[in-house]
């Protein structure tokens, strides 16, 4: 770390680094003598940096607790303010929209949830209309940062588009993190949702477990967030884990022609099949249209119809988990979304996978559930400030 306070250049940067340890703390305290060590910075460049920054309302001090027997001063920590701002992570997904508030701790303070309209255009006015509401609801103490949202398909950085997404119409011609940006007056992170479902996951886990994984979104559709060696894996051109339009043509029935995996093993695709197999003869105690958790609660109880529809979409999902495996060798499978988190369609999926490897990767359900991606958004949106916050505070 380059030490002084001579240029405007360098005091930001050098602020950067302080701001950084902040975060890195939070919500822990830590010392004037602490920073200096962890950044390289001489104590008073350090210190001059923390009175700006208490200055600017970033950081506050700690009263220390009275020691007794104590000979000397004890050191004054300071920690981070966590309403010093707020980021808005969104999860933009084809059935509903969850929008959230959070402090710089990653605190969610407060959140909204609307059914997803039919076209990307009026998602977007959902989001900025949702975010006006909270952030006023929340008083004017409270200033936006940063945002980040995940959107169900491809994002495209250049040129600002959301590519193969079915199931949430109208990107084509959408520059959304433009858009977004600028009606919302700060910078917007655009992501995968199930990217940012791994993201979380991976800070949720806490072993080895999260260093090599697969996030797999089991819902309206399906898509998969690759973490290797700690680090997510978009591949060369952004569009890596779109597991959903895989071909396992020939899975379930060589007669069907070609068939995805999100044809097979989606909540749509196990409604229709439920309903199929009604339809073909086999009996149930539930109505035909049943929702998805009701259908997989009956197959856990040997509900024929039910015991079908799942075997299919299990059988399909070992498939592709196995293709997985192969090339990316994980140790662990996450499953999430409205069907995936569900245990019964985990342990479905894991007692078949034993037929296509010799040996397989943990495989669970992840605590997080539906809110997975949001809560991926809400800490995209708040890795982002650490680029932004301190030359807006330390600049002006």
């Amino acid at each position: 770390m380059i030490d002084g306070s001579g240029s405007w250049a360098l005091r930001l940067r050098n602020g950067q680094a302080v701001f950084d340890e902040f975060m890195e703390a939070a919500p822990f305290p830590i010392s004037r003598a602490t920073l200096a060590r962890r950044t390289g910075l001489s104590k008073p460049t350090v210190s001059a940096l923390v009175s700006d920054l208490e200055d600017a309302g970033v950081v506050s001090l700690i009263p220390p607790e009275a020691s007794q027997g104590r000979i000397g001063r004890p050191a004054a920590p300071y920690a981070l303010v966590p309403d010093a701002a707020v980021v808005v992570g969104v999860d933009m997904g084809a059935t509903k929209v969850i929008v959230g508030v959070a402090d710089l701790l990653g605190r969610v303070l407060a959140e909204d949830r609307i059914e997803t309209a039919s076209h990307a255009r009026a998602a977007v006015d959902t989001v900025v209309g949702s975010t006006t509401r909270l952030l006023a609801g929340l008083g004017k103490g409270h200033l936006l940062e940063s945002g980040c949202v995940g959107v169900p398909g491809v994002y495209r950085p250049r040129p600002d588009r959301v590519e193969m997404s079915p199931n949430l119409a109208g990107f084509s011609d959408l520059p959304i993190r433009a858009e977004l940006s600028e009606r919302l007056g700060v910078p917007v992170t655009i992501e995968n949702d199930v990217n940012l479902a791994a993201v979380a996951e991976a800070e949720a886990m806490d072993d080895r477990g999260g260093l090599d994984f697969v996030a797999i979104s089991v819902g309206t559709g399906i898509g998969a967030g690759l973490v290797m060696d700690g680090r997510l894996y978009r591949g060369g051109h952004g569009a890596a884990g779109e597991l959903g339009s895989i071909d396992i043509s020939g899975v379930t029935d060589n007669r069907a022609g070609r068939q995805t995996l999100e044809d097979l093993a989606s909540a749509p695709a196990i409604r229709r099949r439920f309903r199929h197999a009604i339809d073909t003869g086999l009996t149930s105690r539930l109505e035909r249209d049943a929702e998805v958790s009701e259908i997989l609660l009956a197959a856990s109880s040997d509900d024929e119809a039910a015991s079908e529809a799942l075997g299919i979409a299990a059988e399909a999902m070992a498939s592709a988990v196995a293709w997985l495996c192969w090339f990316s060798d994980p140790a662990r499978i996450v499953f999430g979304g409205g069907v995936g988190s569900n245990p019964i369609f985990v342990d479905a999926v894991r007692s078949r996978l034993g037929g296509y490897l010799d040996e397989t990767p943990e495989l669970v359900a992840s605590a997080l559930g539906s809110r997975a991606a949001f809560m991926g958004a809400i800490s995209t949106a708040r890795a982002s400030v650490r680029t932004t916050f301190v030359r807006g505070r330390l600049g002006r």
